[in-house]
C-alpha cells in the first residue's frame, strides 16, 4: 500500500500498526495528541462469525456519520446489500494473513448527497494464534459538510485493496526437450 495515494490519518494508523506488529514500542511514532481528532475515527470490530463483524468500540464522529451508536451492530450491516460478501472476504482475508485491508467506498445520506470515505482495517495481533480482531479507521476523504449533518444511510465498496502477500511468489520454469 506504500505505492498508493493515502489519507494522512490513514498513513498514520497502519504506520503505528506496523510498528507495533513489528514488536516496536508505540511511543516510537505519533501520539494521539497529535491528531485529537483522529481518535474519533477509530473503531475495533469483533470478528463473532463467518459474516459478522461486530463493532466492540467506535469513536464518536464514526457514530455521528452513520447517525446512531454503532457498538455490538454487524459491520457488514453499513454496507450495500451487494457489497456485503465482499467486503466480508477482505476481512476474512486481513485476518488470516494478518495484514491490513483498504477500502474505499461512497456514502450516501437519504436526500442524495454523498462523501468518498476511506476504511483501513488491520488484525490486532496479540499472540501466535489467528486474530479476532481488527483496528479499523473511518476517513472521509471529502468534506462532511457537504452532507448538512445528514446520516449516511448505506456505503458503497469502490476499491478493495487486501493484504499484500507476505513472500513474492516463486516462479520456477521447467523445460523439457
Amino acid at each position: 500500500m506504500a505505492a498508493m495515494q493515502l489519507h494522512p490519518n490513514t498513513q498514520v494508523v497502519l504506520d503505528a500498526w506496523k510498528r507495533l506488529s513489528d514488536g516496536q514500542m508505540a511511543s516510537e511514532g505519533p501520539a494521539t495528541e497529535d491528531d485529537p481528532g483522529l481518535v474519533s475515527n477509530l473503531f475495533v470490530l469483533n470478528h463473532v462469525g463467518e459474516r459478522d463483524f461486530a463493532f466492540r468500540r467506535a469513536g464518536n464522529a464514526l457514530e455521528r456519520l452513520f447517525g446512531r451508536q454503532l457498538v455490538d451492530y454487524n459491520f457488514l450491516s453499513i454496507w450495500n446489500e451487494g457489497d456485503r460478501r465482499l467486503i466480508a472476504a477482505g476481512l476474512a482475508v486481513a485476518l488470516r494473513d494478518r495484514g491490513p485491508l483498504l477500502i474505499r467506498a461512497r456514502g450516501e445520506t437519504l436526500a442524495g448527497k454523498r462523501i468518498d470515505i476511506e476504511f483501513a482495517l488491520a488484525p490486532i495481533l496479540r499472540d501466535a494464534n489467528a486474530a479476532n480482531r481488527l483496528l479499523g479507521l473511518c476517513q472521509a476523504t471529502t468534506p462532511e459538510e457537504c452532507l448538512h449533518g445528514r446520516p449516511l444511510r448505506r456505503l458503497q465498496a469502490l476499491a478493495i485493496y487486501p493484504p499484500a502477500p507476505a513472500a513474492e511468489p516463486v516462479i520456477r520454469v521447467v523445460s523439457s526437450n
